[in-house]
């Protein structure tokens, strides 16, 4: 009796486990319910303090799942959601404003992503641990070259951050350059100066080719940085030497230059006497009249004026006057009164009583 008992407790066990079992297999069955799979390949990669999480998902409807993150600093080992990806259908979310909180080189964090459909969601899938020392990376600078003479002046010039320490510090001040420069052909990296972001140089050798790189360095951050490409310059700087040689050429060139345009403008104009030659050559020659300051004939020719003869002279004396008292002068017939020499003027002759 007791042993009947036994084994029918046992049978009716089985068949309430088993017709559980069944109503939950069939459950399923009907409901068409399956385990939804998390988000794959997580990855988070950060250039110049900018960080995104990356992942990875294969579903037979995309389109219909949706994605929600949650960051962690782990100083406060505190899950928090993120709003900006919060049920997004990408498969990429820029967590730069999350891992910016409290920033500190020794900060690291964490970040999680679950997958989400109508009425399921997968669990979350989880980073690796995360910090800008060791992952963060810091993008090539460029550098800005002027050259002046001997004198040549290096600016190395990296993107702007814009992110504050948690101590309310710029983060750019933590960062400066290494700057290598050396001649084309050797070995650049062997002159490099160290934390500067402006450098100036003096080169004293003439004519050379120069090469540069630069590469964003911090001591506190220790963030891997790539190096800029590699840009050559030219300086035409002169020695002592050169320098005398060039300055004499265009000294003597200008000197030439000055000579030929005057020798020009005096052939194109006019002589002009000084008062003094024109008091000598009055003296030479009676027949200038007047010689003007601005003239421009020299006489270097004249001819002797030949007297003329008394026979060539009419002269005409008027019957002298027998009264003592009248002294008028004769009238008297002058043939070459309208000459201009006085040479050829014929003399008045006077009444003799």
């Amino acid at each position: 009796m007791f042993g009947t008992g036994i084994v029918s407790l046992y049978f009716c066990l089985c068949c309430l486990t088993s017709d559980g079992l069944v109503v939950s297999a069939l459950g399923q069955e009907n409901s068409g319910y399956h385990e939804h799979p998390p988000p794959v390949n997580l990855s988070l990669t950060s250039s110049d303090f900018n960080t995104t999480l990356t992942w990875a998902y294969v579903d037979k409807s995309p389109n219909a799942t949706r994605f929600t993150v949650e960051t962690m600093n782990y100083r406060t080992a505190h899950w928090q959601l993120f709003s900006p990806c919060s049920n997004i259908q990408s498969y990429s979310c820029d967590v730069t404003e999350a891992f910016s909180v409290n920033l500190s080189a020794l900060s690291s964090y964490y970040a999680q992503v679950k997958a989400i459909t109508n009425y399921h969601e997968s669990q979350f899938a989880l980073t690796p641990r995360f910090s800008f020392k060791e992952n963060g990376t810091l993008s090539a600078p460029t550098v800005n070259i002027t050259v002046h003479g001997q004198q040549v002046t290096l600016r190395c010039i990296f993107p702007h951050i814009e992110t504050r320490t948690e101590d309310g510090l710029d983060v750019n001040n933590d960062f400066k350059c290494n700057i290598c420069v050396g001649q084309e052909g050797h070995n650049i990296l062997a002159n490099c100066s160290i934390k500067r972001s402006r450098l100036k140089l003096r080169v004293r050798q003439s004519r050379v080719t120069l090469c540069v790189i630069a590469q964003v360095n911090s001591e506190k951050w220790k963030m891997k940085a790539e190096w800029s490409s590699q840009r050559c310059f030219r300086v035409q700087s002169l020695n002592v030497q050169d320098t005398l040689i060039v300055l004499f050429a265009v000294v003597g060139f200008i000197l030439g230059l000055s000579s030929v345009s005057i020798l020009w403008k005096l052939s194109k104009k006019k002589l002009v006497l000084p008062k003094s030659l024109i008091l000598i050559v009055k003296a030479i020659n009676p027949l200038v009249e007047k010689i003007e300051e601005d003239t421009v004939s020299v006489v270097i020719k004249y001819e002797e004026l030949i007297p003329v003869a008394h026979d060539l002279i009419s002269e005409e004396v008027a019957k002298p006057s027998t009264c003592a008292e009248n002294h008028e002068p004769p009238a008297v017939d002058l043939k070459y009164a309208r000459k201009s020499c006085a040479y050829d003027r014929p003399q008045n002759l006077e009444n003799i009583c």
